[in-house]
């Protein structure tokens, strides 16, 4: 059995409910993916360490002065961050780590969740929520469906403590189940979010607090559901009674990483229909449009500025596939990318870090050493707008949202990264291969620095020219998608058309 129908029975018996395993999948999935993916990056690290310094010993955190189970999602993604919590986390796998026994669990066969029929006639209204279109767009889209727009109001779960006597009680059915199941059958009982368990009635209960229609005709959202137990455990109650749930593609790496993303794995396995930017990622999976520029024009004037827009390090990674590990090469290949710049280029260059930098991990760069080169550091505080505006060249550093955007939009773009740190999907390698044949993407910093020096006083002749016009319009064939009519386009796919 799939660990998540575990927890599903698991969650039906404690609360003495008869839910379908894809609502306890829209309540705790992104959750649960989360937690797997890290429990299974550190077995690896665990079980490699272990091999390599035979007589290695582990000092941990005292678990008495540290609270290990979070209280809801939110408060989750704030403890991965927390060198306590994840030293709780290592010492409880420390005598359970194995690759092989990983390798096996990581092989074995998803499920798909069971669809629900139509229970209600009762179906009214359409909910919008955090969709990542823009303000004015989403506001455009509610009022095209003869409804108010509504601000993003979130609900706050009560903050319940865990109870262990509770905990004991969780009964999982695992008489079947494989050594890995079992090991992380322990953690989930250990670890489980208090809000999908001691708090759930309180959960339940505050949903109401969000004033939406209780059985709408269709909730649309692209990240809400990434961190919002109120608005997940409304949509779980909604979806059984016959709500259509559109998920919307939140970012970059989708269709592109050959990992797909926490996110993309939950989106795929519990939405009605999942909009993407244009990448065909699974059954449900509706090519459709590249929301957050929805109604964004290219800047008029071009800019002087080349801007390098990196990612952020992890000091501790939350997922095996998506985090940028603070002891890989990502800083170092940022610097090499820097130190192969001409002098007359760096005068004329931004390094934008990531506003999450301070909390996650190292700096990517040492801002006063590219100081002295002439390089300015903009700390992510400033408006990406106005990034833009600024900019005779983006470079993008991570696979991540820019590109498509800057792409789509027209604005010279040029990639880089290193497998290293992203390997990319074998549907997507034809069009990086076309990408790096015409100068967009680059793993080499030296060739890199190299075109943009070629390019620099005539970016414009590069950019529009034949080849670079077709690699950019096949990338946004199945990456970053435009319609003639998005707005239409979305009223159609939010009403079932």
């Amino acid at each position: 059995m799939h660990l998540s129908a575990h927890l599903s029975d698991a969650l039906n018996r404690a609360h003495q409910l008869d839910k379908s395993i894809r609502y306890w999948q829209i309540l705790t999935g992104v959750w649960l993916r989360l937690f797997l993916d890290l429990l299974v990056s550190r077995i690896f690290l665990i079980a490699a360490l272990k091999t390599t310094f035979p007589d290695l010993q582990l000092v941990s955190a005292d678990e008495a002065t540290c609270r290990g189970t979070p209280f809801n999602t939110a408060d989750f993604h704030v403890l991965t961050k927390s060198a306590d919590w994840n030293s709780l986390i290592y010492s409880d796998l420390w005598d359970f780590s194995s690759i092989q026994l990983t390798l096996d669990y990581l092989g074995s066969e998803r499920i798909e969740p069971a669809k629900t029929e139509i229970q209600s006639p009762k179906l009214s209204g359409f909910v919008l929520s955090a969709t990542y279109l823009p303000r004015i767009q989403e506001v455009l889209l509610h009022l095209r469906l003869g409804q108010k727009y509504r601000r993003l109001r979130v609900i706050r779960p009560q903050e319940v403590t865990a109870n262990i006597a509770v905990r004991e009680q969780l009964a999982f059915e695992d008489s079947n189940s494989s050594e890995i199941e079992r090991i992380l059958i322990k953690f989930l009982k250990n670890y489980l979010p208090t809000s999908f368990l001691e708090g759930f009635s309180n959960l339940q209960n505050s949903t109401h607090l969000m004033r939406f229609p209780k059985i709408p005709k269709a909730i649309f959202t692209s990240n809400r559901h990434l961190y919002d137990d109120v608005f997940n455990a409304w949509v779980a109650e909604a979806t059984e009674n016959g709500s259509r749930l559109i998920l919307g593609q939140h970012g970059g790496h989708y269709g592109i990483s050959r990992f797909p993303s926490f996110a993309e794995r939950h989106e795929c396995n519990v939405a009605d229909t999942y909009l993407t930017w244009g990448a065909s990622t699974c059954r449900n999976a509706t090519p459709g449009i590249i929301l957050t520029i929805l109604g964004k024009r290219k800047p008029f004037r071009r800019g002087s500025k080349l801007v390098l827009i990196t990612d952020h390090l992890w000091s501790q990674k939350r997922s095996q596939f998506i985090d940028i590990d603070q002891t890989s090469d990502y800083a170092s290949h940022i610097a090499d990318v820097v130190n192969s710049l001409p002098p007359r280029i760096c005068s004329q260059s931004i390094i934008r870090t990531h506003h999450g930098q301070n909390e996650t991990g190292k700096p990517i760069v040492d801002e006063s050493r590219v100081n002295k080169l002439g390089i300015t550091v903009d700390n992510g505080s400033t408006a990406i707008s106005r990034i833009l505006k600024k900019s005779r060249i983006i470079l993008v550093a991570h696979n991540g949202t820019t590109f498509p955007e800057t792409i789509s939009l027209g604005i010279p773009t040029l990639i880089t990264w290193t497998s290293n740190w992203v390997e990319i999907r074998d549907e997507a390698k034809p069009i990086f291969a076309k990408l790096a044949e015409v100068g967009i993407f680059h793993e080499d910093p030296a060739s890199l620095a190299k075109h943009i020096s070629e390019i620099w006083d005539n970016v414009d002749v590069w950019w529009e020219s034949r080849d670079v016009v077709e690699a950019r319009e096949l990338f946004c064939s199945h990456f970053a998608r435009s319609v003639p009519h998005p707005q239409k386009f979305l009223l159609e796919i939010i009403k079932g058309k």
